[in-house]
C-alpha cells in the first residue's frame, strides 16, 4: 500500500497488515498485493472459490488513518471515479489503524453516479462505510458468493 498522504510511513505499514487481517477473514482462495506500485487501481486483489467451482475476483482499496471513522470516508473523487470504472467489484476498506477498527463498502453501491458524473467542483466525495463486525464480515462474505 503506496501512501499517497502525508501521513507517517508506520500508518500505512500498520495499515497494511490489519488489511491483510481483515481479508483473511473473508476467507478467500488466494490475496495478491498490488500495492507497492502506482500504475495499479487497488491495493490487492483477492480470489474467491463459489460454490459452483467459478473463480470470483475482487478488487480491494485501503486506506489507513489515525483519526476516528464515523462510518464515512472522504475520497478523492478523481479516485472513486477511477475505481467505479473497474471491471471487477472493488471494495473499499478503511482502517483505523489507532483503534484496529475496520470500515468498508463496495465502490458501486455507495457512491451515485450523478454524484460522479456531474461537472461539479468538487475534489472529495463522502463515502458511507459498514463496520467489520463479526455479523457484517459474515454477511460480506454472503455477498461476495452470490455476485455475478
Amino acid at each position: 500500500m503506496i501512501t499517497k498522504t502525508k501521513e507517517p510511513w508506520y500508518i500505512g505499514k500498520r495499515g497494511e497488515l490489519l488489511a491483510k487481517q481483515f481479508l483473511l477473514e473473508l476467507e478467500p482462495q488466494d490475496i495478491i498485493y498490488l500495492g507497492d506500485s502506482l500504475s495499479h487501481s487497488f491495493d490487492y486483489m483477492a480470489l474467491f472459490l463459489k460454490s459452483d467451482g467459478s473463480l470470483l475476483t475482487i478488487g480491494i482499496e485501503v486506506k489507513a488513518t489515525e483519526k476516528q471513522i464515523k462510518n464515512v470516508y472522504d475520497f478523492q473523487l478523481s479516485a472513486i471515479k477511477k475505481l467505479k470504472q473497474s471491471n471487477i467489484p472493488v471494495l473499499i476498506v478503511v482502517i483505523d489503524v489507532k483503534r484496529n477498527l475496520f470500515f468498508f463498502n463496495w465502490v458501486k453501491k455507495v457512491v451515485a453516479s450523478e454524484e460522479i458524473d456531474s461537472s461539479n467542483l468538487k475534489q472529495f466525495v463522502s463515502v458511507p462505510l459498514r463496520q467489520g463486525t463479526p455479523e457484517e464480515i459474515q454477511n460480506l462474505k454472503q455477498q461476495i458468493m452470490e455476485t455475478n
